[in-house]
């Protein structure tokens, strides 16, 4: 069986769109085993330097890389396109929108384009669907909704929005990334309860545009240093620093570096430990499985440690983190779209201190998480079934 993977990396250092990556291909090889098939991967990516090994398989898995400039590049995927059984498209989990700005959307939408009209089943898989505020990024994504095969998303926001804009049945499940396979570490002093804290270099920044491109009603800078300024007066909290982009906690890694600020961070307050140079996502769920609570405004660093059964404390600066939890019906999120910075300092920190009833919360959404996981893989199998 041969399957053409989108919007998934391997080798970027952003750790959320990696564990996308290795727990779906971990997915189609289960799944592909189960029907008696070998699975040849090829996937398109922005990063093609290495060769993916997922853990536990001999996928051969060919690296395409992007270069929208390079007529060789569109021959090599219309091609490849044609060739293949299936066509799964992740969008990166949150990119299917013109929230990071039209010249993202538009040339990401160039691929989706080549992909549906190379006649493969192409399927979207479960992801974030807008917002769409731009009329002609609506009018696109409208197109690519009606022409692919089959839709799923991970939240019901997306799946209403989805829905209305192309009057089609979309598939409600959840991110795949729960079921990324980790490991626990062995961290810290007995009796101390272990506080993760992920600070996001691209709300640091202002994001990429550096002028609050998301709209926060709050300062996040002063969130994290208010933050950790009371978390290092309490001696009964052993503080780890988790960057979830840009681990390597170079200076100079560019805007998106959580590395960066948590080295900025540790500088002011150096009992706080750093955990870097993480090379895997599964590496470094195993990390997030240790904390007892951990604060996060990178998603996938909150998904890790959520389904590790860890008390979480999302940081929402897009509708996207609403909308999955919402649907897994757990409400201790920092709003930072909505929330003054005193109230989210204030709300984070009265979390932490009640950080076992969120715990009860966590068990009772992963159940839920369980069941849509389930319904994903049904599906899924049906669809690789149809040939």
């Amino acid at each position: 069986m041969k399957v053409v993977l989108m919007g998934l990396e391997f080798f970027i250092n952003n750790l959320g769109c990696e564990a996308l990556s290795y727990s779906f291909v971990s997915e189609l090889y289960e799944i592909a085993g189960k029907n008696g098939e070998e699975l040849e991967v090829k996937t398109i990516v922005f990063a093609d330097q290495k060769v993916p090994y997922i853990p536990g398989t001999d996928i051969p898995i060919q690296c395409i890389g992007i270069h929208y400039k390079s007529p060789k590049f569109w021959k090599t995927i219309k091609r490849v396109f044609k060739e293949a059984d299936f066509i799964f498209d992740f969008t990166m989990g949150d990119s299917f929108s013109d929230i990071y700005g039209l010249k993202r959307f538009g040339l990401d939408a160039l691929v989706k384009t080549a992909a549906i009209r190379s006649g493969t089943p192409y399927i979207l898989g479960p992801q974030t669907y807008g917002p769409y505020k731009s009329v002609f990024v609506r009018t696109w994504a409208k197109w690519i909704l009606k022409k692919a095969a089959r839709v799923y998303t991970r939240d019901v926001q997306s799946k209403q929005v989805a829905e209305k804009l192309a009057s089609r049945e979309i598939f409600l499940t959840t991110d795949v990334a729960f079921a990324l396979p980790y490991e626990k570490k062995e961290l810290g002093t007995e009796g101390k309860v272990k506080v993760g804290f992920n600070p996001s270099g691209l709300l640091w920044a202002g994001g990429y545009t550096k002028d609050n491109q998301f709209g926060l009603t709050l300062d996040y800078q002063e969130y994290c240093w208010k933050v950790c300024e009371e978390l290092s007066r309490n001696e009964n909290y052993e503080v780890y620093l988790i960057p979830h982009v840009g681990t390597t906690v170079e200076p100079d890694e560019g805007t998106e570096s959580d590395g960066a600020i948590c080295k900025k961070i540790q500088k002011k307050y150096p009992a706080m430990k750093i955990i870097s140079g993480i090379n895997t996502p599964m590496e470094m769920k195993g990390y997030l499985a240790a904390m007892d609570v951990f604060i996060g405004a990178r998603m996938h660093a909150t998904i890790g440690a959520f389904s590790s059964g860890v008390a979480t404390i999302p940081v929402s600066y897009s509708r996207k983190f609403e909308g999955l939890y919402d649907s897994l019906e757990y409400d201790f999120l920092v709003h930072a779209q909505t929330d003054s910075t005193d109230a989210a300092v204030k709300k984070t920190l009265e979390y932490i201190r009640q950080y076992s009833e969120l715990k009860k919360a966590v068990e009772g959404s992963l159940k839920i998480v369980r069941e849509k996981q389930s319904i994903f893989r049904k599906h899924l199998m049906n669809d690789l079934q149809r040939e």
